[in-house]
């Protein structure tokens, strides 16, 4: 594979539009964390994320709830950023695409 690099403003015009969109994931799973670029959220920081970054995508269908009453069960349950990249690609499976013209966009 090859090397990532870090974005910044310059490259940001380089950026494709997937790379953009994941560029965002990152920096707004870093906002909600306490510390602001701490590795994990907590149940609370998640439920935060999610009823304000991603209302339409994250329904209940998405099991979210259950996964956060999960966390909240265990002592200092914490969430790393490849399990919250699972439940992004979870809600990403549940949208369906109205129409094809929809992928062109």
């Amino acid at each position: 594979m090859g090397q990532c690099r870090s974005a910044n403003a310059e490259d940001a015009q380089e950026f494709s539009d997937v790379e953009r969109a994941i560029e965002t994931l990152i920096k707004n799973f870093h906002q909600y964390s306490a510390d602001g670029g701490k590795e994990t959220l907590t149940p609370s920081e998640l439920r935060d994320l999610v009823t304000q970054q991603l209302p339409h995508l994250m329904p209940s269908n998405c099991g979210l709830e259950e996964r956060i009453a999960g966390l909240s069960g265990c002592e200092d349950s914490k969430l790393e950023f490849g399990s919250f990249w699972e439940l992004i690609g979870e809600a990403a499976r549940s949208v369906k695409l109205e129409s094809p013209a929809v992928r062109g966009s």
